[in-house]
């Protein structure tokens, strides 16, 4: 985002005819209004979208932090299946940085599952559709905490991760030597950060994947898309 308000969101948006929204709200201009842009989170779809909350991620010292996640609701029509809640996040990278990401996780998982509703309403609604850069592996404490092969955040609710659902046979590294943006000399590359879940309990038979790949593997035009490999899944929503 930049401080004029254009977003690299909205940008793509324009380009593919869907609805981007941004937590503009939470740039921090005000406080360093040198900067030239500001990373914030968004999630962009074929319906309207209405955000209903942009938070700062706590962190184990229960102090927020610049991470943050996006929750938005999708005005899906009720003919293709009614409206859903989808959330993009992007957490604390850095290999030592493992209490401050359980610590937003943590936040983040609650905020979803209150945004959902009680512990009774779970199983009757729809899932949510959680996904960002975890900077972290899935078999880190975060991770497995949040997706239940360790003690859930939240009792009694948890993430479903698509690439492990799918039972992709290949590890999924999302973080590559093999992409040229990755330098030669990272501190530890060749990880899977990236993740696409959706929330359980959820409504029956709603929520499974059908597919996750990665995408911006290949150059397209001679360009790589990014430093990290998209993922790309498929879910019966």
């Amino acid at each position: 985002m930049e401080p004029g308000g254009s977003t690299q969101a909205r940008q793509l948006g324009n380009a593919l005819g869907l609805t981007a929204v941004t937590a503009a709200e939470l740039a921090g201009f005000d406080r360093y209004p040198q900067a030239e842009y500001w990373v914030v989170n968004a999630v962009l779809s074929r319906w309207p979208s209405r955000i209903l909350r942009a938070v700062s991620l706590n962190d184990e010292h229960g102090h927020p932090t610049w991470r943050h996640v996006l929750l938005v609701r999708v005005e899906r029509p009720e003919s293709e299946g009614g409206s859903f809640i989808a959330a993009g996040t992007h957490l604390e990278h850095g290999l030592d940085r493992s209490v401050t990401r359980c610590a937003q996780m943590a936040h983040l998982v609650a905020e979803v599952s209150s945004e959902i509703g009680s512990h009774e309403q779970w199983r009757n609604e729809l899932p949510a559709i959680v996904a960002g850069d975890f900077n972290a592996v899935p078999w880190s404490d975060e991770v497995r905490r949040a997706t239940g092969t360790a003690t859930p955040f939240v009792p009694g609710f948890v993430l479903v991760d698509a690439w492990d659902a799918c039972g992709n046979p290949d590890r999924g590294d999302t973080w590559s030597t093999k992409n040229p943006l990755v330098p030669r000399r990272a501190v530890h590359p060749n990880r899977r950060l990236d993740y696409i879940t959706t929330t359980f309990p959820r409504r029956r038979n709603c929520g499974s994947f059908q597919s996750c790949v990665l995408r911006g593997v290949d150059l397209v035009n001679g360009v790589q898309p990014s430093d990290h490999y998209a993922v790309l899944a498929e879910v019966d929503l």
